[in-house]
């Protein structure tokens, strides 16, 4: 109802303004993010905990993440809602999410980059997502994950047959990267001037490990996150597209390693400001503040819920703008692929 609701009414500005259209369904989206925190960490009492350098606030990052589970993009969330500006998370997704009604809409506006894993189309998409965010003067965290797919036992034998084919070391916490997808991320980034530095996270879960959506609905969630964040400037990764392919394979093999010690130890061992420079730490929103956010999150939608639900009960005109709402996203989809797809085109042709 979110995005019907509130998105909707903004969709004209796509063309008249589509740095304002950016910004209003930014901030919209946000409380969409933020509600997703709150339910997770205080509903379910997910506990967060942070290790490593993250990157500066105000930054335009890509997010380079392992794979463990379905839903590690969501509750990476916690993490940039501590130390970043979650309003700028942008995620690429499987094609097929797009598809739901209601929340596939919403990330549609987010701006999220849908993957065909049909790289002629998803190369120019990619472009065209990221020369938007530019033309917008948008600050992008661009989450991508380099594995393609998550650890099940399919994928973990695909990747052991990979490794096994091209004489790689078999990796048994993490799948063998891809590096063409990352390399398009980096040039088109570079060519589009929004890419201060490359974020390595690392996820661990030392207890429950849930692997899918279907278990999170069932309300099994695990008891602890740990992320391990790790902050490249970008004039420190290598400039041709062989020394970024090598990079990013030996950073995998450090990802490798350093999980293999999580599973032992429970924990990442470095903890925030003790890798890099001390002085020059990000320091975290405060967990007091964290808290009082999250609850004015949740005190919103749930008064904004009961005034929804009582107007379709009250106006009919109302429920006739919510039908309206369903239709436009419906035949937006239909004609033109999506309102992402909307979105990056009216930028071309915005002057």
């Amino acid at each position: 109802m979110g995005t019907i609701v509130m998105v909707t009414p903004t969709l004209p500005t796509i063309f008249l303004s589509p740095a304002l259209s950016r910004r209003m369904m930014d901030f919209l989206i946000k409380l969409w993010f933020l509600l997703a925190v709150a339910l997770y960490e205080m509903l379910m009492g997910v506990k967060i905990i942070v290790s490593g350098k993250p990157s500066l606030r105000g930054t335009s990052s890509l997010i380079l993440e392992n794979h463990r589970t379905r839903i590690d993009w969501l509750f990476l969330m916690s993490y940039l809602c501590r130390y970043s500006d979650i309003k700028e998370f942008r995620i690429s997704l499987k094609y097929p999410l797009k598809k739901f009604p209601g929340a596939g809409w919403a990330m549609q506006c987010a701006g999220f980059l849908f993957l065909k894993r049909k790289w002629d189309e998803d190369k120019d998409h990619i472009a065209n997502g990221i020369n938007y965010f530019s033309k917008v003067k948008s600050k992008p965290q661009f989450l991508l994950f380099p594995e393609g797919t998550d650890m099940c036992p399919f994928s973990i034998k695909r990747s052991h047959d990979f490794a096994e084919k091209n004489g790689l070391t078999k990796y048994n916490y993490v799948l063998h990267p891809r590096t063409t997808g990352f390399i398009h991320f980096i040039n088109e980034m570079k060519k589009g001037q929004i890419i201060d530095s490359v974020l390595d996270v690392t996820v661990g879960y030392p207890k429950t490990l849930i692997q899918s959506e279907l278990q999170a609905l069932k309300g099994i969630y695990p008891e602890e996150i740990h992320f391990y964040v790790e902050d490249h400037p970008i004039h420190t990764l290598p400039s041709s597209e062989e020394e970024l392919a090598e990079w990013l394979k030996k950073l995998w093999d450090r990802k490798e390693e350093r999980l293999k010690k999580f599973y032992e130890e429970k924990r990442f061992t470095c903890e925030v400001g003790e890798s890099g420079d001390a002085g020059n730490a990000v320091m975290p929103m405060k967990e007091e503040d964290v808290k009082v956010l999250l609850i004015k999150v949740v005190v919103f939608w749930l008064t904004f819920l009961f005034a929804v639900f009582a107007c379709l009960y009250i106006f009919p005109l109302f429920r006739l703008f919510c039908f309206i709402g369903c239709v436009t996203y419906v035949v937006i989809g239909i004609r033109h692929g999506g309102v992402d797809n909307v979105i990056y085109g009216a930028v071309r042709d915005h002057k």
